[in-house]
């Protein structure tokens, strides 16, 4: 018979916006071949190999339902189920031949370039579809991901978004005048001082005067945006690399795309909007990908480099 070898409830389980709760770990003793790499590879040490039998004991959180036990068990004699998982999603892996060389994959990365000038065409829903389901893939912090994505498609609906960010930028204008930044500047410091007077406020007016003579460096009239965002348990940094993800993923499918920053600081401050553009209460905006088909080929890549590598 199954045997269900869950553990008892821990102290806490790791907070979530939808998850309160453990995952719950079982073992199907009729299969378990006792082989221990479940145990082995348990990130929250929750499974125990002991006297050639695998064992599920309480730990500071809990399973965090990372499926990783599932994954790497031979004989699929290994399930969890909640915090959002269960066996069915465990799914085969694509064979050695399939998946990328790193060759394909540094080709994939030198080719990749920012596009902000994008053919009339649009971009069909299967086709964003697709690079949703690559950018799931991306390395979470903590399982299950508390990141989101919210897809505008065809060109009217992107430009109806770029309007309210720019009347943001226009109250943000309005705001921060000269001489008000200079009352702050004795209580938000240099750093801060600099970043209001050399590049925030030249932005926001470089993109709302643009915006007034029809023209869009926002968004470049893409024909759609991807905005990514996470709730309060996450980092924004998971949001990035999903965005990330995406990106290259877009590039694996002949689409040009370029993370906007710029978009994100007005939405995060204006919950009525981000709520009308389908961002879930408690989530905030951490990037925008803009998404279309080149209208420029590039001949040759640039190779980039960090500013500092370091070696101990």
């Amino acid at each position: 018979r199954s045997l269900a070898a869950a553990a008892e409830s821990p102290l806490m389980a790791i907070a979530h916006s939808l998850y309160n709760e453990s995952g719950v770990p079982s073992v199907d003793r009729r299969t378990c071949t006792g082989c221990g790499l479940c145990a082995a590879i348990c990130p929250s040490e929750v499974l125990e190999f002991k006297d050639r039998q695998v064992l599920v004991r309480q730990s500071a959180f809990g399973c965090i339902a990372c499926g990783h036990c599932m994954m790497v068990c031979p004989s699929g004699s290994i399930t969890v189920t909640g915090r959002g998982l269960s066996p069915g999603d465990v799914v085969a892996l694509p064979p050695r031949e399939a998946q990328a060389t790193p060759d394909s994959l540094a080709a994939l990365m030198l080719a990749r370039r920012s596009v902000r000038h994008f053919t009339d065409g649009d971009v069909p829903g299967d086709v964003l579809g697709k690079i949703l389901e690559m950018a799931q893939t991306a390395p979470m912090g903590i399982p299950p991901w508390d990141v989101g994505c919210v897809t505008i498609r065809g060109r009217q609906r992107v430009q109806d978004l770029a309007g309210r960010v720019i009347k943001g930028y226009e109250r943000f204008l309005r705001m921060f005048r000269p001489w008000v930044l200079g009352l702050m500047r004795p209580f938000i410091g240099k750093a801060a001082y600099g970043q209001f007077r050399a590049f925030l406020l030249p932005l926001a007016d470089l993109l709302v005067s643009n915006r007034r003579k029809g023209r869009d460096v926002l968004f470049y009239d893409a024909p759609a945006v991807m905005i990514f965002h996470h709730s309060p348990y996450a980092d924004v940094a998971d949001a990035v690399i999903a965005c990330t993800y995406a990106m290259l993923a877009a590039e694996s499918l002949g689409l040009g795309t370029t993370m906007i920053g710029s978009a994100a600081p007005i939405l995060q401050r204006n919950k009525a909007m981000s709520k009308a553009w389908g961002i879930p209460d408690g989530h905030k905006a951490a990037i925008v990908l803009i998404v279309g088909y080149p209208a420029v080929t590039f001949k040759h890549a640039i190779r980039r480099r960090f500013g500092k590598i370091g070696t101990k």
